[in-house]
């Protein structure tokens, strides 16, 4: 037995924020510099409060600064955590709504391309779906 180990075993992952298996309509477009180019309307496999993974065959390289549009029952809002104004909250109660966020895409896998949202993200509704 070793004690003071500096080989011990950590979680293989570990999330600041519970993410949800969560097949979203999202809209993606590219920010370099002042332009904001459409990237394409995909579909997200999971989210969270934190970040998303996007399902794409053609992922944006590592790095990329994108501007994202979802649309997001307002169950799924509360379940998410997402930041929203008390007047949003009012306004998008019971019904669908889009909300938009910004990030960096972090990593790529077969199937998509994993994003976190800024650290500074706020979530609005951009309009409320009938």
């Amino acid at each position: 037995m070793t004690t003071g180990s500096k080989n011990q075993t950590l979680p293989l992952e570990q999330r600041l924020h519970e993410r949800f298996t969560m097949h979203l309509p999202v809209r993606v477009a590219l920010i370099s510099g002042a332009n904001v180019e459409s990237f394409g309307e995909l579909i997200t496999a999971n989210i969270s409060s934190g970040g998303a993974f996007i399902s794409t065959d053609q992922p944006l390289p590592i790095a990329s600064r994108i501007a994202m549009e979802f649309l997001i029952s307002f169950v799924d809002l509360k379940k998410l955590r997402f930041i929203l104004s008390l007047d949003s909250l009012r306004r998008c109660a019971g019904k669908p709504a889009w909300v938009k966020a910004t990030g960096v895409v972090i990593r790529h896998e077969g199937d998509g391309m994993a994003v976190i949202f800024d650290d500074d993200y706020q979530l609005s509704p951009m309009q409320i779906s009938d």
